[in-house]
């Protein structure tokens, strides 16, 4: 299940991972397959889909290629300074700590998945958003007082 990691894609620049990124959210408790559903079910993309990781702390990875390809390498989206076309098929990528990296992938295709990852990004937070608000309904009256407070007067002494 583990494949290699590129170290200097996972090691020197932090914010990608070359390989089975299964093995990493495995980790963290949650399952790759749960994600790419989360995804199909948020965005309705099934191919090369991003992976919410941890939306919270805005950890969004999308991968350069099919995931079942050895040469798939998985991106941090909020490290992602900027990229340039390299030639029709290869681009480089520039991150957050100013290193870069050429990749094989076009830039059309990578630009694609990075607007991918945004549209998830975008659509997963306004889901908690969402649920926030209904929760806040759910425990609060319509006098405004939360569900576990109790209603009296103050008697002053």
């Amino acid at each position: 299940m583990l494949s290699t990691v590129n170290t200097y894609v996972h090691q020197n620049i932090s914010w990608g991972w070359r390989g089975n990124l299964e093995f990493w959210i495995i980790g963290t408790i949650i399952t790759y397959e749960g994600r790419k559903q989360g995804t199909k079910q948020l965005i309705n993309i099934t191919h090369k889909a991003p992976i919410a990781i941890d939306p919270t702390s805005s950890i969004f990875f999308f991968p350069t290629t099919s995931p079942l390809r050895p040469q798939c390498i998985w991106l941090s989206h909020e490290h992602v300074v900027s990229y340039e076309r390299l030639d029709s098929k290869h681009t480089t990528i520039t991150f957050r700590n100013r290193q870069t990296i050429d990749i094989a992938v076009s830039c059309s295709s990578f630009e694609n998945q990075l607007h991918r990852t945004s549209f998830l990004k975008t659509k997963l937070i306004q889901r908690i958003e969402e649920t926030k608000r209904k929760s806040f309904y759910l425990f609060t009256d319509a006098n405004g007082v939360k569900a576990s407070e109790v209603i009296s007067k103050y008697i002053p002494r």
